[in-house]
């Protein structure tokens, strides 16, 4: 019995010693995987090529194991791993060649690293795509503008914006001027405002204060004109040309700005302005619904202003809605940053405007010289016709109103440590029972070295027509004696 056993035991040692040397004898070898594009070929030529941007799949097979990722390469040198089995490519064209056919090679790897031996090829017929390039038409240059015509530009190409390599821009068709392709806008300014026929055009970029070195040639001032963009990619492609809208472009003549925003005042104010042989330019914002508004104001109404040496800007609470930005404000809210920067680089300014006793004046408190409204119903504030608007400075002019009464007088409170009153109102409510109870500050200015260089009335001006004569001097006194 003994003897048996170990006879079946030495048996069936026997035979898994042998069993183990034919398999490891007879293990196969790992098998490569397989590749293959999604594609077998793209029959496409002429007009039918794809462009430069393509998206392209592939997969991989492997009999003995798995495929873990996959190389992808143009020259079968070069190769990129990925684990994706598609993805966009974005080749290039040479310049000067509108086609290229682009070889693309694909091999998978499998778990144990070994790659496709005889990776798929798929040749990509493409083409370059011409640029577009447009004038905004949301920011487009009015019929008629005055010294600034400001306009942005927009720019996409089917190969990646990218590719687009150039912006050029003509005026009246004269030379092309080489753009700086970050900037989309730009504002263009005549180099020569007493230019009897074409001069240059400085450019200005976005809301910078400084204009670009090279002008541009073939503005015509007082004239019409159209300017012309368009757009090249890298492969030296050109866009269709586009062209603006034909614009006026209004030259300055004097050193002077009025500008007007009540429809109603214009005749009085201007009539006043010659009362006193004021020499002036006139930029008013009511004509033509509004078409000397500007859409940017801290660019185009800035660089208008950055011209002129003296303002007179008078307005009210009527509010405006500006169709680039989609905010209705009223004027002085849209100009307030300007008239800061003008007044801080020297200009001097005259402000008439009247507001709502409840009108939110955070977009130019303390910009210009008011820091708060009352705290009273402008309603109850009345300018009587005996009553008087009494200067602060002696050399400034009494006024009053030929009116019975002037209701809704507007009165504010000042920071007086840069500021300083210029007019007080004798100010009665309704009843004339008492004495009005609140402020009675209708008119403040600043000074800079010195000398008066920002003065804002919180009524209109024209209204204190009780004394004409007293009116002009006070005209004459701001702009011939303190703004000089």
């Amino acid at each position: 019995m003994r003897i048996l056993f170990l006879y079946i035991f030495l048996s069936f040692s026997s035979l898994a010693f042998l069993s183990s040397c034919r398999d490891e004898g007879d293990k196969e070898e790992n098998q490569a995987p397989e590749t293959s594009f999604s594609l077998d070929a793209i029959n496409l030529s002429g007009e039918d090529r794809l462009n430069s941007i393509v998206r392209l799949s592939w997969y991989g097979r492997d009999a003995d194991g798995y495929v873990k990722g996959y190389e992808i390469s143009t020259d079968q040198i070069n190769w990129t791993y990925t684990t994706s089995q598609d993805s966009t490519f974005q080749f290039t064209i040479s310049s000067g060649s509108d086609t290229v056919d682009i070889d693309l090679y694909a091999r998978a790897i499998d778990n144990e690293g070994l790659a496709d031996p005889t990776p798929s090829y798929l040749r990509v017929p493409i083409r370059n795509t011409a640029p577009v390039i447009e004038f905004s038409n949301s920011l487009s240059i009015p019929d008629s503008t005055f010294l600034v015509a400001t306009t942005e530009w927009t720019a996409s190409d089917l190969d990646g914006d990218e590719t687009i390599t150039d912006v050029y821009l003509s005026i009246n068709g004269k030379a092309w001027y080489p753009m700086n392709r970050s900037e989309r806008i730009f504002s263009l300014v005549p180099q020569d405002f007493n230019a009897t026929d074409t001069t240059s055009a400085l450019i200005y970029y976005g809301s910078r204060t400084n204009p670009e070195a090279q002008p541009i040639d073939g503005l015509v001032l007082d004239d019409t004109n159209r300017i012309y963009i368009k757009a090249v990619d890298q492969a030296g492609s050109e866009s269709k040309v586009d062209t603006s809208e034909v614009f006026f472009m209004r030259t300055k003549q004097n050193d002077i700005l009025v500008v007007g925003g009540v429809a109603s005042a214009h005749t009085d104010y201007l009539n006043l302005m010659n009362a006193v042989n004021l020499q002036y330019d006139f930029l008013n914002l009511t004509i033509a619904n509004g078409i000397y508004r500007p859409n940017l104001w801290n660019i185009t109404f800035r660089l208008q202003l950055s011209f002129y040496d003296k303002l007179f800007f008078y307005s009210d609470e009527t509010t405006f809605l500006n169709p680039y930005t989609n905010l209705r404000l009223l004027l002085l809210e849209y100009a307030a940053a300007s008239l800061q920067e003008y007044a801080n680089s020297g200009g001097k300014y005259l402000i008439s405007t009247s507001f709502d006793w409840n009108t939110n004046i955070d977009g130019f408190r303390g910009v210009l010289p008011i820091q708060s409204v009352s705290t009273k119903n402008y309603g109850d504030a009345r300018l009587y016709g005996d009553s008087a608007v009494l200067p602060e400075i002696a050399s400034f002019p009494t006024l009053s109103t030929s009116s019975f009464a002037l209701s809704g007088v507007g009165v504010f409170n000042i920071d007086s440590t840069d500021t300083e009153v210029l007019y007080t109102a004798q100010l009665s409510d309704r009843s004339r029972t008492v004495p009005w109870p609140d402020t009675e500050i209708v008119a403040s200015a600043r000074r800079l070295n010195g000398n008066l260089n920002q003065i804002f009335f919180s009524m209109q001006l024209f209204e204190l027509d009780g004394d004409q004569l007293a009116l002009e001097a006070l005209f004459d006194q701001i702009f011939n004696v303190e703004f000089n």
